[in-house]
């Protein structure tokens, strides 16, 4: 009777000890997986974190060289403005100190 009584608590033993060793390789079976998808959803992150800093780099390029273009005109305009309303008077000037027309002193 003891004999039976021992080889039935060696095979519950037994038995226990393979079902612990099974949940234990389950796990790790889980964290494994786990730590892909976390590792995976970290280099989207990433990908997606460099596409916003290029399409941002882009756009602030796109306004800048526009900004550019507009303040060349700008300053084109002014510059041409300034050209058409100054008149020169090749020196002939008043005593006073003022131009024929206003536009230049002596």
């Amino acid at each position: 009777m003891k004999l039976i009584k021992g080889l039935f608590a060696i095979a519950l033993v037994s038995i226990i000890a393979v079902s612990c060793n099974e949940t234990k390789k389950g796990s790790e079976k889980d964290v494994k997986e786990a730590t892909e998808v976390v590792d995976d959803a970290a280099n989207n992150a990433v990908d997606a974190t460099k596409e916003v800093a290029d399409e941002a780099i882009n756009t602030a390029e796109e306004v800048i060289d526009s900004i550019s273009t507009d303040a060349q005109k700008v300053i084109d305009s002014t510059k041409a403005m300034a050209d058409s309303s100054v008149k020169k008077c090749d020196g002939n000037c008043a005593k006073d100190g003022k131009s024929c027309d206003g536009s230049c002193k002596a």
